[in-house]
């Protein structure tokens, strides 16, 4: 018996957003001590889940996307969940409070979340302080973004600042350009802009892989030409952000609110493009993000193309034990695989 889904009715009765808080409090408790979670929920490395990205090696290819530990205050808990990477933040130079509550919205006939926090989160410095007070043992993404009223030009300084200041804290950097819930963060996705942005870090000569996160709504073929105008400048791309757009067939009461759609609903189109720029860049890393529920939706996201795959609202509906669960399965898919 799965006992997530038997007490998930009750959890789902709370407000979504004092959940994730009440969440966060317990995992916090642990991100020092991470080892007893590991042992309460029976998570284990396996070896034959090793993914190398350009310097690093990460433990399972299975992850947190950003925006559940947007505070880097649990990072170590998740990891013992069996995640092999988090993704902290997205963080902005400033701390910003985000928009007016009430601000995320469960779909549970939809299986999926609409939120529009709008980039809340502690800043770089503090951001910076809590990672270095507590040491990760799991890889970490540092998910970044520019902060709230910002020119394009003062947008792309701030970020490679940010970068500048703490990429040494991190394993590899997220650049957040395709944020639906924060006015003018996806204009970093024009070429000409985002090819300042990649080319101001790359002076920086960081050794970290930067990876750019797209939006769910991004037209396909711009999308590509603006890879092909960039190639050189990042490591890797992560598909898809959230959809401020995307509301065909959905059934639930809060279908209209406004905000970024994440879950079922977006995962075809994730899919979709994941396989099509694993075709037009056979050699580019690609996280996946976008509507993982099960160890065989993982699976497709893999075989899509998807170097490494992040969960995030499938493992608020399936709970704690869904990353060990895909973990698993991957594990003992490959071994057959080895054996035939």
């Amino acid at each position: 018996m799965d006992l997530y889904k038997v007490v998930r009715p009750l959890i789902f009765k709370v407000d979504p957003e004092v959940d994730h808080h009440l969440v966060a409090n317990g995992l916090k408790l642990f991100n020092d001590n991470s080892n007893i979670l590991r042992r309460i929920f029976y998570t284990k490395k396996r070896l034959n889940l090793q993914v190398k990205i350009k310097n690093l090696t990460f433990d399972s290819p299975i992850g947190i996307a950003a925006g559940f530990d947007k505070k880097a205050e649990f990072y170590n808990s998740l990891g013992a969940l069996g995640a092999g990477f988090v993704e902290v933040g997205s963080v902005t130079k400033n701390a910003q409070s985000g928009n007016k509550k009430k601000r995320v919205f469960r779909l549970a006939e939809d299986q999926a979340i609409i939120n529009r926090m709008g980039l809340n989160n502690d800043g770089i410095e503090v951001t910076k302080s809590r990672l270095e007070k507590h040491p990760s043992n799991v890889k970490i993404g540092l998910s970044l973004a520019p902060g709230h009223g910002l020119t394009d030009d003062q947008k792309v300084a701030e970020l490679i600042e940010d970068v500048k200041a703490i990429h040494e804290d991190a394993d590899y950097i997220a650049l957040n350009i395709s944020c639906p819930n924060q006015k003018g963060v996806a204009t970093l996705q024009q070429v000409d802009l985002l090819a300042n942005l990649l080319s101001g870090i790359k002076d920086l000569n960081i050794e970290e892989p930067v990876f750019c996160k797209f939006g769910n709504d991004i037209d396909t073929d711009e999308l590509v030409s603006t890879l092909h105008s960039v190639e050189g400048l990042l490591d890797g791309v992560i598909l898809t952000n959230t959809s401020g757009m995307k509301r065909e067939n959905l059934k639930s009461a809060n279908k209209k609110e406004n905000g970024g759609l994440s879950g079922k609903p977006i995962f075809k189109t994730s899919i979709a493009m994941t396989e099509l720029i694993r075709k037009a860049f056979p050699e580019m890393p690609i996280i996946y993000s976008g509507g993982v529920f099960t160890p065989e939706d993982a699976e497709k996201a893999i075989n899509a193309g998807a170097t490494l795959v992040e969960v995030y609202t499938g493992f608020i509906y399936n709970g704690p034990t869904l990353i060990e669960r895909i973990n698993r399965y991957l594990s003992e898919k490959q071994m057959i695989s080895e054996l035939k």
